[in-house]
């Protein structure tokens, strides 16, 4: 490729409009819209006056495979409805990756438990199940493996260990609707499966949205509960009835039926959206072999990859230059790529800091639970090199064929003028 000037340095850049790795924008066409309006003219919009939320939630376990879903207002109060309905407390520790999103630490911070943090693998960038059988304490109630970037965890390690130990397993699939791990799809193999419907994640429910999936009658049951203020389905006093009376600490993490509306005919196209991401990761795939220093994402051969953003690995050593130098080179060209976890979760500020409720250390110091865990550089080594290296790449499916080129174009060029990347 002829050499041109980088941007960084006073060229043209590849586009003028910055392209964001996720997307900003929701894909909505008429038949979400008018489902929307729909719903609007009844003037019923609540869960609790409204069916159509729970039709959502039976189209979601239809294309699950489950026995229930229950509807949530984001995947964080999905996390936290599971934990809550597990049982999970102060007196117990939950296992997690460090390499996720806030969300998954702080549902356990919610449920006043304490995080356990386990290491990941480094071509996954999931769960590391060897890591997380060593991590397990006489404390720990639950383990929330999370299918990052869209590449389902080990679950056939995961769920062994975590029966042998008698573990919880709460599937975080955030970024991983409609992924599947030899041939079943994730979210159905522990006791819980949640999922995000944020603005940019694979389908939406109106930016924001979550739902809890379960075979579990008993656990479905106390999480439709909890998430409706812990009400009661019958009404133990003659005189009061149900929706008057509350069995324990409840919340309102319902979801409306405006979202709903909207989340049956996102998951009607869900397929399709995961057909076009995996689509556009083969295509970047295809060019990534003419990029000495980047390294795809690694796709094991027994799931179903579904490609939440494209997770490239920038190899310093062979490419010359840092991931965030790399980063910003391409910002200038047009094309916002970053890394997903410059800062591992165990290592930000909160957890360094054990800044808990209230001005105190709760729940990351408490006496029900004993002698606190640490949290320090050191303890999850492979989240801690994957944070310096990750490159998330816009791969989700409303790109364009020349937005793909485009990503395409302004990573050959950086790479191609490395060389003056290098003296900046």
């Amino acid at each position: 490729m002829h050499k041109e000037k980088l941007a960084i340095k006073g060229g043209k850049p590849i586009r003028k409009k910055i392209l964001p790795f996720v997307p900003v924008e929701a894909d909505v066409t008429e038949a979400e819209i008018n489902a929307i309006v729909e719903v609007l003219k009844t003037k019923r919009l609540s869960q609790l006056t409204s069916e159509k939320v729970s039709e959502f939630e039976e189209a979601f376990a239809k294309y699950y495979g489950t026995k229930y879903a229950i509807a949530v207002n984001s995947g964080t109060t999905a996390l936290h409805a599971a934990l809550a309905a597990a049982g999970v407390g102060p007196k117990n520790d939950v296992i997690l990756p460090p390499y996720t999103f806030m969300a998954t630490a702080n549902a356990i911070l919610h449920q006043t438990a304490v995080p356990n943090f386990a290491d990941v693998d480094l071509k996954t960038y999931t769960l590391d199940p060897e890591d997380f059988e060593k991590r397990i304490t006489p404390k720990t109630k639950a383990v929330i493996p999370v299918h990052m970037l869209g590449h389902p965890a080990d679950m056939d390690s995961i769920m062994e260990i975590a029966e042998k130990h008698n573990v919880i397993v709460i599937e975080d699939c955030a970024q991983a609707n409609g992924a599947e791990y030899k041939g079943i799809k994730v979210g159905t193999f522990g006791d819980f499966g949640c999922f995000s419907f944020y603005l940019n994640k694979h389908m939406t429910t109106g930016g924001e949205g979550g739902m809890i999936i379960t075979n579990n009658e008993k656990l479905a049951k106390r999480a439709k509960s909890i998430v409706n203020h812990c009400r009661v389905d019958v009404s133990p006093y003659p005189n009061v009835p149900a929706h008057n009376v509350y069995w324990g600490i409840g919340y309102n993490y319902r979801m409306t039926a405006l979202q709903a509306a909207m989340g049956i005919i996102q998951l009607k196209r869900l397929d399709g959206f995961i057909k076009k991401r995996i689509k556009n990761a083969e295509y970047f795939d295809k060019h990534s072999k003419e990029f000495e220093g980047i390294k795809p994402p690694f796709v094991s051969k027994n799931v179903k990859h579904v490609y939440w953003a494209y997770g490239a690995l920038i190899i310093e050593e062979k490419l010359g230059v840092s991931r965030d130098k790399f980063a910003e080179a391409l910002l200038s060209e047009g094309i916002k790529a970053e890394g997903y976890c410059p800062i591992p979760v165990h290592l930000q500020d909160v957890f360094k800091n054990k800044t808990g409720y209230g001005g105190t250390t709760f729940p990351f110091e408490n006496p029900l639970y004993g002698q606190p865990l640490h949290y320090e550089k050191g303890v999850c080594p492979n989240a801690e090199k994957l944070s310096s290296q990750d490159l998330l790449l816009p791969v989700y499916h409303t790109l364009t064929e020349r937005e793909l080129a485009d990503v395409v174009a302004a990573v050959k060029k950086v790479v191609t003028n490395i060389s003056e990347l290098k003296k900046a």
